[in-house]
């Protein structure tokens, strides 16, 4: 092949086409001080951008691999940028060149550059890559956490990218959260009324959700939540309530009651949920005999508050149940499954998980409630953890 460029060029040494393939011929072959000097010499002849942006990619390569000459590879990628910014190319190897050095400001910089041009091509993935790995390092671990597992879980990565990035969150474990976000539409398994305008919820891993899909985006509902922690943050009932639904949350925390009060509709109490009567409580606010949803979070007092629960007078119809077997074990978990497996309850997704090895909640469904279709539909498997990324998004294609 190079005899055939060699003679063309030959022909015609001043076209700067011909000598931009010479160029290459050398650099396939490794000659990189001649790989080089046709490259410039074909910037040099030709008026065209892309040919030159090419050209100056080519050079920047030739002299990474010569791995001494480092300023000269930024220089060249840099002319590139100026030829034509909107291309990905230069700031793509900018990125694997920065990586080398740990320069993550600079490696982030060139990937949120570069991803503001429109693509789906196997470097704009990669670029996509680069932007989580240096977010990760410079912005914050949760940061980087949340955009490795949307790479993972949202992207369709060419195979080895997929692999990599599977293997980077395995390594740093996955984000606090894992929520829905409008773009999941599509994949979103148990649909309901009113999905479409929905662009995030507040959930720390769907329940929210689950809870809507269970009642096919009902717009009027009642709850009662023990345990509601921030009044937006991981919580299982702000999406509930801008769905029209009102009800009673209960924490222990003077400052987040506060904060509740201040930013929500609802009813909240500051105290301690393991001493509250909750038949009182239940007259008191004229609870009827069915509440909607019932939320139980609080570590390992979980169990005990369930104990002091009024069943006798009052159905759920959806409860999560938090048990954290994954550090806790399972004699809670198991517990609070036989008190509610003999009120009549059923177990529709044991064992939620934040990740595919931790599970942490058991959520169940009263069938006086929601009809017994409605909980086939929504019934998982009997396994150690469902993850709860899976159960609710379809895999993508």
């Amino acid at each position: 092949m190079i005899q055939t460029a060699l003679e063309t060029h030959v022909m015609d040494p001043k076209n700067p086409y011909k000598c931009f393939e010479l160029a290459k011929e050398y650099d396939q072959l490794e000659q990189g001080a001649m790989a080089v000097s046709l490259y410039l010499k074909a910037a040099d002849l030709s008026d065209n951008k892309d040919l030159q942006y090419d050209c100056m990619i080519g050079v920047a390569l030739c002299y990474d691999r010569q791995r001494d000459r480092g300023y000269t590879v930024e220089g060249a990628l840099f002319d590139a940028i100026a030829l034509d910014p909107t291309r990905t190319t230069a700031h793509y190897y900018l990125c694997k060149f920065y990586e080398g050095g740990a320069q993550w400001k600079k490696v982030l910089m060139h990937a949120n550059t570069a991803l503001q041009f429109e693509q789906s091509d196997k470097e704009y993935q990669d670029l996509l890559y680069y932007q989580a790995l240096a977010t990760w390092y410079i912005c914050g671990q949760q940061n980087g956490k949340h955009l490795f597992f949307d790479l993972v879980h949202r992207h369709n990565l060419y195979p080895e990218l997929k692999q990599k990035c599977i293997e980077k969150l395995d390594q740093i474990f996955y984000p606090d959260t894992i929520q829905y976000k409008h773009e999941d539409y599509e994949r979103f398994k148990y649909t309901f009324q009113h999905l479409e305008t929905i662009e995030k919820n507040y959930s720390k891993h769907f329940q929210d959700m689950f809870v809507l899909s269970a009642y096919n985006g009902k717009t009027s509902g009642s709850w009662l939540e023990i345990g509601s922690g921030d009044p937006f943050i991981h919580n299982n009932t702000a999406l509930l309530e801008q769905f029209g639904w009102n009800g009673i949350s209960i924490d222990n925390s003077e400052a987040l009651c506060y904060n509740f009060k201040e930013n929500r509709n609802s009813t909240v109490i500051c105290a301690d949920a393991t001493e509250i009567g909750y038949a009182d409580l239940f007259e008191k606010h004229l609870i009827g005999p069915v509440v909607d949803y019932l939320q139980i979070d609080c570590d390992e007092a979980s169990i005990d508050i369930l104990k002091r629960l009024p069943f006798d007078s009052v159905k759920f119809g959806v409860i999560t149940f938090e048990h954290d077997s994954y550090r806790l074990g399972g004699e809670r978990r198991d517990e609070a499954r036989q008190i509610l497996f003999k009120l009549g309850y059923e177990l529709v997704v044991p064992n939620v998980g934040f990740t595919n090895i931790h599970p942490y909640e058991d959520w169940f469904i009263h069938p006086d409630v929601i009809d017994k279709d409605t909980i086939r539909k929504f019934q998982a498997p009997p396994v150690e953890c469902n993850f709860v990324w899976d159960y609710f998004i379809e895999a993508a294609e």
